[in-house]
């Protein structure tokens, strides 16, 4: 009954006609085909879905089907397979996404995630495996090794969204096994921070109009997205509620990790806090005739400007992107004042004080400069605040 094929060709004699060709070459995977009551059955998986990779596998398959057709149970519906066009990762892919966006459209998933998804598979994964059939893809070394120059975290986040396709791949039942991927090694990176004069040495170059925010961020070591986000109904006397953020300029009533959480609102930065608005309005706009929120860009520029010209005035050449000068450095100063890691993971909304530890290296990193009397150069070690609000 029925038929066993296999895929795949030796280069030197051509097509498999056993499971092994004389000179030791293994076919790819196998098949089986038969008829039933008038239907085509065309199976490279058994009924479990696990891939047919022996003859053995195969026969065993067919047997099955013999035994199921004697016992009057064979259930066609079962065993008829799917197209291969529904496997084609074209296909199963743009199933995915389209799932992505629906998970973001009812907020379960931020827009910066789903976008830098759309771009993976626009600019990566689709022009490399295009119709393969995910069933007949076992490595994706390959993919790995043809992606062009970059650096190893860009690169390790490309192939971490592929391996949530396959992921997703194997609940819906369309693999039953995940490919082999490559481990990708990161070197754990050590962020630069900046003492707290720095900071405000840097702030003096923001035009008046804008130092509230940079106040805020400096001062309370805030996410950026949430500072940004902060309405006048999250400020109660000397609270601060962080209940809402921005993702790629949308504005989600919820925070990074989906936790409410408060700080403590310094005295300075009560004081460096704008008029108080309607509860809906936002804490920190700009703008002469139309007020508005700011933008993520928009705060990046005013720093970098700022950076520029702290540089060209005090002959320095910090290089520092403004996360890391606010909340980095912000929650590095606090630790070295001896805050604890478990207040530190509650002032910064962590799930997790694995998330806050990295503060607690830099703390040390500080102290090895000490003890050699080093003074290093601005903005490559962690700063002592001279602000006594920074032990909390």
């Amino acid at each position: 009954m029925g038929n066993i094929r296999c895929e795949g060709d030796c280069p030197l004699c051509g097509r498999f006609k056993k499971p092994k060709c004389k000179h030791g070459v293994k076919a790819i995977r196998w098949f089986v085909d038969f008829n039933h009551e008038g239907k085509k059955i065309y199976r490279g998986r058994d009924l479990d879905g696990k891939t047919l990779k022996t003859f053995q596998d195969a026969s065993a398959l067919i047997t099955k089907a013999r035994h199921d057709i004697e016992k009057g149970i064979f259930n066609l519906s079962r065993w008829k397979s799917k197209t291969k066009y529904n496997f084609s990762f074209n296909f199963l892919s743009d199933k995915w996404y389209k799932e992505k966006a629906i998970a973001e459209s009812q907020g379960r998933l931020a827009p910066s995630y789903v976008c830098k998804i759309f771009s993976y598979l626009k600019t990566y994964y689709l022009p490399y495996f295009h119709n393969q059939d995910v069933r007949q893809i076992f490595n994706v070394k390959d993919f790995v090794n043809q992606l062009p120059k970059m650096s190893l975290k860009y690169m390790k986040n490309i192939v971490d969204g592929l391996h949530n396709f396959f992921r997703w791949c194997i609940e819906e039942k369309y693999i039953n096994e995940m490919p082999v991927f490559p481990k990708i090694e990161v070197p754990e990176h050590l962020p630069t921070i900046i003492d707290f004069d720095t900071q405000m040495k840097i702030i003096n170059f923001i035009p008046e109009e804008h130092k509230p925010i940079f106040y805020f961020l400096f001062l309370q070591g805030s996410r950026i997205s949430e500072a940004r986000a902060l309405k006048w109904d999250s400020i109660e006397d000397d609270k601060v509620w962080y209940r809402r953020t921005f993702s790629k300029e949308k504005l989600y009533e919820r925070t990074k990790t989906k936790r409410i959480y408060y700080h403590r609102l310094f005295p300075e930065t009560k004081a460096i806090l704008p008029r108080r608005g309607f509860p809906l309005d936002f804490v920190f706009t700009h703008g002469k005739k139309l007020k508005r929120h700011y933008s993520r860009t928009f705060l990046q520029s005013l720093f970098n400007k700022a950076l520029k010209s702290f540089n060209e005035k005090y002959g320095a050449s910090l290089k520092i992107g403004l996360y890391e000068a606010s909340k980095h450095s912000a929650f590095s100063q606090m630790h070295n004042n001896n805050t604890s890691l478990e207040v530190l993971r509650k002032w910064g909304g962590h799930t997790s004080t694995k998330t806050t530890e990295k503060y607690a290296r830099l703390k040390t990193e500080d102290a090895f400069n000490k003890i050699q009397r080093i003074t290093p150069p601005c903005g490559e070690s962690v700063g002592i605040a001279q602000n006594p609000l920074r032990a909390i």
